[in-house]
């Protein structure tokens, strides 16, 4: 592509044109589109947070838009072709550059209101799910930074979904770009906290393509399908994994309840071990015993596609260990989605058996005796969608415990308890996070809000964390709270968080334009915080994680995308 200069005056023919021909006319030449230099600001102020705006979901093949790709997704050829950002309804939208206004309440969908502008160099930017009409208008210029109108709420509710969706594109709106590389932003950063749809979907004959923030696809308006994969990862809701013969896989998987039983002595890792090195792979984890890290990948063409793990102590080529499943928390178990239920599979026994899970996948309990999940409604809008929680041993016979709206199961306390999250009721304003004993059918309201986000049980059951957002201020931010119930406590810091055992959190703040992050320790008991270890690198698309003893830390440069792992100060 070669970067050109555009006048004004050349921009106001383009903006005087009608709309039927901007959007029947032919998508651009690259030489006349200016080249993605990171030119463009971003469209809120301040600083993120949950008083104020987080990066939501990104742009690309993420999970949500491949589920919806032939509806909602079709025109951009299946993939989420903006950015989202979520924020307050009313929150002020800024131009991302200077411009011209091309279109006010267009063409494009992105309800109830949105906004087109017009930038040098062929690019025109779109701002969708305002609040209400912009009160700009066609051909008004307008400066870099200058608001152009207000957040909204695609779900019409400013409870539900309230975002903007941001779109950049040429100037004949037929080609939709990356917005990662035309916005200066520490898209790393960004995008530790307050995801929703983040992941990206997975074709499995190529399941390293599309897989960070930056390599996501161009896209142009009525082409063919990008994603139309025919063997998807996740599997889309209300598909059939093909299940794997039994005992297909290797050490250490069938190994892990003895690992679990009997911890060896961890070895010490000197540094920062860098455990790949060409760029893979997405979502590593340790298996039990905290020797080895997996992840999901397909080293060449002639490999299988499946789980590979690497030694972490003495890295190596990564070996492969056995066909994709869901694995439970603690790898001794993995389940595939049917379209009535999930089919279960016990690693060290190789004892299978069958889940009326109507494809939700099994969250198991401490014991690992029990599953939990919940069924969602796919109609309505976000906040009141039904939902029923159900639990059952192995043999299959399931109970519903609850019904919720907006919310549903969030995790295990002890073998009879759980935590709920959503609403009694479909129009109640808030929803309730409470312990419910699915035994007796006590329950205890903890805390209530307007939504829950990235909710996390402690081991043990003991502590939660959670985020508020956009709720009112007093409510808004990051809590610690016991589940046997008091006030919650706020924390001072606001980041991504992670437990290290039954009563130490830790937490990578949401600090912009740092050179690396850094890992601080929160003790629950006294509230005392520290500073851990500085990684020297970003990690991207908050893909990191714990050792199941709490002694290592995994995860996934935003620099070079390879996988590292540390030993963490006690």
């Amino acid at each position: 592509m070669v970067f050109k200069t555009y006048r004004w005056p050349v921009l106001f023919l383009l903006v005087s044109s009608s709309l039927g021909v901007a959007h029947e006319a032919s998508a651009l030449p690259d030489s006349s589109i200016a080249r993605p230099a990171q030119q463009f600001g971003w469209p809120f102020a301040g600083n993120p947070g949950p008083n104020t705006w987080m990066l939501g979901q990104g742009y690309g093949n993420t999970t949500g838009a491949f589920n919806r790709r032939r509806s909602d997704y079709g025109a951009g050829q299946g993939i989420h072709f903006g950015v989202d950002i979520s924020a307050r309804c009313g929150t002020p939208v800024l131009a991302i550059a200077d411009g011209r206004v091309t279109e006010v309440d267009g063409p494009h969908g992105s309800a109830p209101h949105n906004l087109t502008l017009l930038h040098a160099g062929n690019l025109s930017s779109l701002y969708g799910h305002l609040l209400e009409r912009s009160s700009l208008k066609v051909g008004q210029r307008v400066g870099r930074g200058q608001m152009v109108g207000k957040s909204g709420d695609s779900q019409f509710t400013c409870t539900s979904a309230p975002h903007l969706h941001l779109e950049i594109r040429d100037a004949s709106h037929r080609r939709f770009f990356n917005p990662v590389l035309y916005i200066k932003a520490d898209w790393d950063t960004l995008s530790l906290v307050g995801g929703f749809g983040r992941g990206f979907a997975r074709d499995l004959e190529q399941p390293r393509r599309w897989q960070n923030l930056q390599d996501q696809p161009q896209a142009r308006r009525g082409g063919a399908l990008l994603n139309n994969y025919s063997n998807p990862w996740p599997p889309p809701p209300g598909s059939s994994v093909t299940l794997p013969p039994v005992g297909s896989y290797k050490l250490p998987f069938v190994q892990g309840t003895e690992a679990l039983e009997n911890p060896p002595p961890a070895p010490r890792i000197r540094g920062i071990q860098k455990l790949t090195s060409d760029g893979c792979c997405a979502n590593p984890a340790f298996l039990p015993g905290a020797q080895s890290v997996y992840f999901l990948d397909k080293p060449s063409a002639k490999s299988k596609t499946g789980f590979y793990s690497v030694n972490v102590f003495a890295p190596k080529t990564p070996s492969y260990l056995g066909p994709l499943g869901f694995l439970s928390s603690d790898a001794t178990k993995v389940s595939w989605p049917r379209e009535t239920s999930s089919t279960v599979e016990v690693l060290a026994t190789r004892e299978r058996f069958s889940l009326p899970t109507k494809g939700a996948n099994p969250i198991w309990s401490p014991s690992g005796k029990l599953a939990a999940w919940t069924v969602s409604s796919q109609s309505g809008n976000f906040d009141g969608r039904k939902l029923e929680v159900y639990v059952s041993g192995q043999d299959g016979k399931a109970r519903k415990i609850a019904t919720r709206y907006g919310g549903g199961f969030a995790g295990w306390l002890d073998e009879e308890t759980v935590l709920l999250s959503g609403k009694r009721a479909a129009k109640d304003a808030l929803r309730v996070l409470e312990s419910l004993n699915f035994r007796t059918g006590g329950t205890k309201t903890l805390t209530k809000a307007q939504n829950f986000r990235s909710l996390s049980v402690a081991p043990g059951g003991k502590y939660m964390v959670y985020t508020v957002a956009f709720d009112i201020k007093e409510r808004n931010g990051l809590f610690l709270a016991s589940t046997a119930g008091g006030t919650p406590r706020a924390l001072s810091t606001f980041g991504s968080v992670r437990w290290r055992n039954s009563d130490r959190l830790l937490m990578i703040p949401l600090d912009l334009n740092v050179k690396s992050h850094r890992v601080l320790e929160l003790d629950a008991e006294t509230g005392k915080s520290r500073e851990l270890v500085n990684l020297g690198h970003k990690v991207t698309l908050d893909d990191w994680s714990v050792s199941g003893q709490g002694e290592h830390m995994v995860f996934r440069s935003g620099g070079d995308l390879n996988v590292y792992a540390l030993e963490l100060p006690e």
